[in-house]
């Protein structure tokens, strides 16, 4: 496509050349026939393999996975806020906890049995929770 273009650029001038009159055309040739080469040869020389699907479809998505691929994001969304929900719900309990008892709790069974939370959540699949007592954070790592 590129060579045909180039190709086109350079009849184009052609056809320009003619209509001029004699006198003009060895001199206006000359400077705008050797610039159009240039230009045709730098518009020419770039890259003239088409990329293939696979690469197109990285950047741009495959439309025939867009279900799927949106699908597997909805999926991936709500476990990170499944996930921060109970890390907000547990640390709001610890710092209930700390309020009423002036403390930080031991570990995270104290929190539930002293009746800030019902029951202690489950961890996200895959993962553990883990609590600092020295901080009062509560996070989660994976399972090992």
């Amino acid at each position: 496509m590129e060579i045909s273009l180039c190709l086109g650029q350079l009849a184009m001038h052609g056809l320009w050349l003619c209509v001029m009159k004699k006198e003009q055309r060895k001199t206006a040739g000359r400077r705008t026939g050797l610039a159009c080469l240039v230009l045709c040869l730098a518009g020419c020389g770039g890259e003239t393999s088409p990329k293939s699907d696979s690469q197109t479809a990285d950047k741009e998505g495959n439309p025939l996975t867009a279900p799927v691929d949106y699908l597997g994001a909805v999926n991936q969304a709500k476990k990170s806020a499944d996930k921060k929900l109970i890390l907000v719900g547990l640390q709001k309990a610890i710092q209930q906890f700390q309020a009423s008892e002036g403390r930080l709790p031991r570990d995270l069974q104290e929190v539930a049995s002293s009746g800030h939370i019902a029951r202690l959540p489950e961890a996200p699949k895959g993962s553990r929770l883990v609590y600092d007592p020295q901080t009062g954070v509560v996070s989660t790592s994976p399972n090992p």
